[in-house]
């Protein structure tokens, strides 16, 4: 194993099945912890502070916390900065990876980037993965290795590169 103790941030994906990092750190750690952030920074833009989306939120981290101790694990649940408290949470459990999926919002993108940052500061290795796309933008281009600007050619290319892997449950 490359790791003896690692860390699962879960974002937007919270699932225990068909989960790239989480199968990532499993395969890789002695020991996996696994968190999910209640992010102020994202929380404190809401207007509506009873808003649906957030108790939608809670349900699933609820069920994903049930499913993860039913299989022997279990979830962090914390409410701060995430950009804060990944970085703290790392270095409280003294793991020496953090694994999540890609989140693609610009705003994600900066945070994640600030996590990283820290972590390696504190030589705590960051992995993320490709998990809610078939395709990264980058894996699909045209033959100058641009994005397409056309949809059909750009559907053509994506149908020619799908193949079974990606299309099996």
């Amino acid at each position: 194993m490359q790791y003896s103790k690692s860390l699962v941030w879960f974002r937007r994906d919270l699932r225990d099945y068909d989960h790239a990092a989480l199968y990532h750190a499993l395969k890789a750690s002695q020991q996996v912890y696994c968190t999910f952030i209640f992010d102020t920074e994202i929380l404190n833009q809401l207007t509506n502070k009873a808003d649906r989306r957030v108790e939608f939120i809670w349900e699933s981290v609820k069920e994903l916390k049930a499913s993860l101790q039913k299989n022997g694990g279990d979830l962090i649940v914390l409410h701060g900065s995430a950009a804060n408290e990944i970085p703290q949470l790392a270095l409280t459990l003294e793991v020496q990876a953090v694994f999540t999926n890609h989140d693609y919002e610009p705003s994600a993108i900066t945070r994640d980037n600030k996590v990283a940052q820290q972590l390696q500061t504190n030589s705590i290795n960051f992995h993320h993965y490709k998990d809610q796309v078939i395709f990264e933008k980058d894996e699909v281009l045209t033959m100058a290795h641009k994005p397409y600007s056309v949809f059909t050619p750009y559907k053509n290319m994506w149908l020619k590169n799908v193949n079974d892997f990606y299309l099996r449950p």
